[in-house]
């Protein structure tokens, strides 16, 4: 039972977004900031070190570094070691927040979809540029102009001739709702589901090769890639860490709902890719094999995949 009674705000407070609900937090301090997420966006280099949060359902990743300079959806994928790399979804980040330091927190950087979800944040470390975290708050906002959109289909011939890229800029269009629904009927090009927990067991026999994987994990409107190798990967309780250099990745099995194993065209052809979905259909996270990549890691990864798609 409530113990507020008569002024119960549980209902209210349970329909606040991430946004309404940060801005009416107790003791808040910082407020809303006029430059648009993508302006901010390209100036996240100019913090230097900083730690790279996303969290999206059941999976959140965190890293600590220099930021790339994000793409968007158009843009070649890039994925530099040692850099934090961001892929933001324009049309679909709606503001940003900054807070100031209180209590054991520093200050942060928060952007949010256009339904006031959150989508990324950036903590300032005692390393972090100041000046630039002061200036994100009253850059112009001009953005630059984008490429027009590829024109796509959620169909079995679509799918057929997609590259990795086309497949991670459909997930980031709408954090994967539609190409949910049209996996079911790509069977034929060995698309399959698979038990998630045989996806972390996948996982945790990768790490013993200590092979390069790229993860992605999906937030609204923003992909977080981290391309490294997977220096550990272990179950704690129903949690799955995944550690790679700075980079860790927790999912909670419990929130997943579905993984799938699926294949778009790379560097080397057909790669298989692990999607992993939520009980809202979006998918929340993606492990495959981005760039060049030796034929060895390859085949080692291949094989990895085919054994989980043989045990489900």
């Amino acid at each position: 039972m409530c113990p507020h009674r008569g002024e119960c705000r549980c209902a209210a407070l349970a329909r606040m977004s991430d946004l309404d609900a940060l801005l009416a937090r107790p003791g808040f301090r910082g407020g809303l900031i006029d430059t648009a997420p993508e302006v901010v966006g390209k100036m996240l280099p100019l913090l230097d070190d900083a730690v790279a949060i996303t969290v999206a359902g059941p999976v959140a990743v965190n890293d600590s570094g220099k930021y790339a300079v994000p793409t968007v959806p158009g843009d070649p994928l890039v994925c530099t070691p040692g850099l934090v790399s961001l892929r933001l979804n324009p049309s679909t980040l709606g503001s940003v927040v900054t807070t100031d330091a209180e209590q054991h927190l520093p200050p942060t950087l928060r952007m949010f979809d256009t339904h006031g979800s959150s989508s990324h944040t950036t903590y300032l470390t005692p390393t972090s540029d100041r000046l630039a975290f002061e200036a994100m708050r009253t850059a112009p906002s001009t953005v630059r102009e984008t490429s027009p959109p590829v024109q796509t289909s959620n169909t079995p011939a679509f799918w057929a001739e997609a590259d990795q890229l086309t497949q991670l800029d459909f997930i980031l269009a709408d954090s994967g709702t539609e190409r949910r629904s049209g996996l079911v009927a790509l069977g034929a090009l060995g698309y399959r589901r698979v038990d998630p927990h045989l996806m972390a067991a996948g996982m945790e026999h990768l790490s013993y090769h200590q092979l390069p994987v790229t993860s992605v994990v999906a937030g609204n409107g923003c992909l977080q890639i981290h391309r490294g190798d997977l220096d550990a990967a272990a179950m704690f309780g129903g949690t799955l860490t995944l550690a790679s250099d700075t980079c860790r990745t927790m999912i909670d099995l419990n929130g997943v709902s579905e993984c799938w194993l699926t294949r778009t065209h790379g560097v080397h052809g057909l790669t298989t890719s692990v999607e992993v979905y939520d009980f809202r259909r979006k998918c929340v996270a993606v492990f495959t094999q981005t760039g060049p990549t030796e034929s060895a890691v390859m085949s080692v990864w291949e094989d990895v995949m085919s054994s989980i798609s043989a045990a489900s």
